[in-house]
């Protein structure tokens, strides 16, 4: 096996499956393996991409008004941009932006040059956007869908103006045990996840190209302060369903007497606290 994240070849990997995690193929499993050197993990077999995609629980949020949670959850990954120095006079490009949601936030709090790609979403898919350069450029949950991770850290460089920042959230491979995969179904989220870097391999992304980290983030932008706005009472919400990842898109509800625990109420006020590092956020600068 050779891993196309660092290029090294391992004779004996470490190997794993896992379901999937959007409840129309819950029932399908996938083979995993890690690289001995850098740790990420990928993805073993090839898939018919497209028809897992044709009806994507992620792509519904475009459709889910923008609650309190969620507004909470998108002003946390602004505020990260903004620390590293994106402003509103800046313009930026969410490369795999799904259904535009985190776009039209950026709208309703004043940001206009804004641009959106994302291949396998109808609103998004036009290409003409690729034909400039931003300010900041960011990829949430992107890089780990690709075939190749190194070539698309080749084209957020070029998409980023020379001094860009370049934002990349993704899952943590190091956060993952292949031999006990159902902890972090939605971290593996297969078959979309194709190769998820630790990291190791993150925070180096870049540096054959003269990217210099900015900023790390340990934890998901999803985790919040707020109460309920955190990652541990959302995996605590799925888990009292059929923990599948199309709760995202849904309405809540409070249908099942697992919510009705102390143990809901310690999630929601304290699980900011004790976050996982499995879904993780570098930013870089490019020279």
């Amino acid at each position: 096996m050779r891993c196309n994240v660092c290029g090294e070849v391992t004779s004996d990997p470490e190997t794993g499956e896992v379901r999937s995690n959007v409840r129309k193929f819950a029932s399908e499993k996938f083979a995993l393996w890690r690289c001995s050197s850098c740790k990420s993990i990928h993805a073993r077999d090839e898939v018919d991409l497209a028809y897992y995609y044709a009806d994507y629980p992620f792509h519904k949020l475009g459709n889910k008004e923008t609650d309190w949670m969620l507004r909470a959850m998108y002003r946390n990954q602004l505020s990260r941009l903004t620390g590293a120095g994106f402003s509103k006079e800046q313009s930026l490009l969410d490369y795999g932006c799904g259904s535009g949601a985190f776009l039209k936030f950026l709208a309703e709090e004043g940001f206009t040059d804004l641009a959106g790609y994302d291949e396998y979403s109808q609103g998004y898919a036009d290409k003409s956007v690729l034909g400039r350069q931003y300010d900041c450029v960011m990829t949430q949950d992107l890089i780990e869908h690709v075939p190749e991770p190194l070539e698309i850290v080749k084209t957020l460089h070029d998409l980023a103006k020379p001094g860009g920042i370049i934002a990349i959230g993704t899952p943590n491979a190091e956060s993952i045990d292949l031999k006990n995969t159902e902890p972090r179904v939605h971290t593996l989220h297969q078959p979309y996840h194709r190769h998820i870097l630790s990291k190791t391999a993150l925070q180096t992304l870049g540096s054959d190209l003269g990217w210099k980290l900015l900023a790390y983030h340990p934890n998901m932008y999803a985790n919040t302060r707020l109460p309920f706005a955190n990652s541990a009472f959302l995996d605590h919400y799925f888990r009292c369903y059929d923990n599948n990842c199309d709760l995202v898109a849904e309405p809540i509800k409070a249908s099942s007497w697992k919510l009705f625990s102390p143990v809901t109420l310690v999630h929601a006020l304290f699980g900011s606290f004790y976050a996982p590092e499995c879904d993780v956020t570098a930013i870089f600068q490019r020279p």
